[in-house]
């Protein structure tokens, strides 16, 4: 089947890496050096990010990951590596590429695990950005679903500070709500009409209701001491901020937002990566998500006070996000949905 719709993806896969060589890493760059020339050796195009404004997504790069660290291994260094933009029909290239990647650094470097480690996704629309009828549709499935992408990722719990739920208490827009009210509240975002859409970004309502941090807490106030609440996507398991007008105020009376990669939603919630398929399994799933979401999640809503979807109605948005891009099929994340006795989401 033909992909009958433009989506493009990327992958950034955290890691807690030790050199094997002679000599210890104890700091990050000769790490990242040394990991850059065994790519470079495996025909990886890549290079090291040097925190230059402007990114390179056309191939590889290795970034700096401060949050991930042994503080009792010095030589154990944190490293993100982040991915190339690839169309939704190139899963193939990603795997040839990360199978590449993981044998490299398993011959060269040991991988620590750590539960600091994430893998990130993003999905953009390059043809059509998104609508706010799309960003709802998209918005109301993440809250829809949260529990049943909480039992694929059983470790990633409600506490885990770089991916809370966007329902969180952190969250002065959704938090106390009930599903039923957090859906309809979704609903009412997206019909915000705006008077001047030179002024004010169609999508900022629903950004800022799945993506404000209150200001007072200790994630609000990372960054300074302001006590206003912010928009900080990072904070939670889907950031939206990425979508906000490239135009739009980056700061002031909770309406800035500190911004994922423009254009993009980022899907946060996975945990690290030990080995290619966990990497691409991971993209599958946030690909098909975003796009099964816009056919379905339109019409998502419940009855009861917490209801969400099941596992079996998670499986069946797949498919449909999968029939959308025109994979053949979803095999890759049939053995996700076994561990948790689900079998094809049956």
């Amino acid at each position: 089947m033909a992909e009958t719709a433009p989506f493009r993806f990327g992958v950034e896969v955290e890691l807690l890496l030790e050199s094997r060589g002679w000599k210890k890493h104890n700091q990050w760059k000769p790490l990242a050096d040394e990991l850059s020339g065994k790519l470079a050796k495996a025909d990886v195009d890549n290079h090291v990010d040097d925190l230059t404004p402007v990114k390179n997504y056309t191939e590889w790069s290795i970034a700096r990951e401060i949050t991930v660290r042994d503080i009792n291994n010095p030589s154990a260094i944190g490293v993100e590596l982040v991915s190339p933009i690839y169309s939704s029909t190139a899963v193939p290239s990603l795997t040839a590429e990360l199978t590449t990647i993981f044998a490299t650094i398993r011959k060269n470097f040991v991988i620590h695990p750590s539960p600091h480690c994430s893998t990130h996704i993003h999905v953009s629309q390059p043809s059509t950005p998104f609508a706010p009828s799309s960003l709802a549709a998209l918005a109301k499935a993440v809250l829809y679903f949260e529990s049943a992408l909480d039992s694929l990722m059983p470790n990633r719990t409600a506490e885990t500070y770089w991916a809370r739920p966007n329902r969180s208490p952190g969250n002065p827009e959704l938090a106390g709500l009930t599903l039923p009210q957090a859906l309809s509240k979704i609903d009412e975002m997206a019909a915000v009409e705006e008077q001047d859409n030179t002024e004010r970004d169609p999508l900022l309502p629903l950004v800022k209701a799945m993506n404000l941090v209150t200001g007072s807490s200790n994630v609000g106030r990372a960054r300074d001491s302001s006590t206003e609440d912010r928009m900080r996507g990072k904070t939670y398991r889907w950031d939206f901020t990425g979508l906000l007008r490239s135009s739009y105020p980056s700061t002031g009376k909770g309406d800035g937002a500190e911004r994922s990669i423009a254009g993009t939603v980022e899907f946060r919630q996975p945990p690290g990566s030990g080995t290619a398929g966990e990497a691409v399994a991971w993209a599958v799933l946030g690909v098909a998500f975003v796009v099964g979401a816009g056919v379905v999640g339109g019409s998502l809503s419940v009855g009861g006070e917490e209801a969400g979807g099941t596992l079996k109605e998670l499986w069946e948005m797949l498919e449909r996000g999968r029939e959308v891009v025109g994979w053949g099929d979803l095999k890759v994340l049939e053995g996700m949905f076994k561990s948790v006795g689900q079998g094809k989401g049956a």
